[in-house]
């Protein structure tokens, strides 16, 4: 029984040991790869305790323009809670994109356009690490933790 105990003791050693060691070159890699962009964030007050639904509605309007049909309206069940989509993500919902086609209907092509682009940016509160969020699609990245942890509050 104690050579199985030294055993399974050298294993868990050694699996320890393993995992450290891909810590650190996974830290090592991402600190290489990402590197921070210089932004200037503006301060947002607070989510409001109360407010009325057309002032939740114009926190939402633009972001409507791109975030529509599969998303949900709102994150809460409860009617008694009025938010808009700023109060809670941040950015700037006064930011309108429209190429003439509906925006639960954007292609590839429109994505890609310049002036799609230019309002995705200015409607939305950007990393400063944008290298490490950039993946295939619009989920978030595996671990997100450590690369919140590097952006600003």
């Amino acid at each position: 029984m104690i050579h199985g105990i030294r055993i399974r003791s050298a294993w868990v050693a050694l699996l320890a040991l393993l995992a450290g060691a891909l810590l650190v070159v996974d830290g090592a890699r991402t600190s290489e790869e990402s590197k921070p962009v210089a932004r200037t964030y503006r301060d947002a007050p607070p989510a409001p305790a109360r407010q009325t639904a057309a002032d939740a509605d114009a926190k939402s309007a633009g972001c409507l323009d791109c975030h529509s049909a599969t998303d949900q309206p709102t994150m809460h069940a409860n009617p008694g809670v009025v938010l808009g989509c700023t109060d809670c993500h941040g950015g700037d919902a006064a930011v309108r994109w429209s190429d003439g086609s509906s925006a639960g209907g954007l292609g590839v092509g429109a994505r890609s356009s310049p002036s799609y682009m230019a309002a995705r940016d200015s409607a939305h509160v950007l990393p400063r690490y944008p290298d490490a969020w950039k993946f295939p699609s619009s989920a978030n990245p595996e671990r997100t933790y450590a690369l919140l942890n590097k952006e600003s509050p």
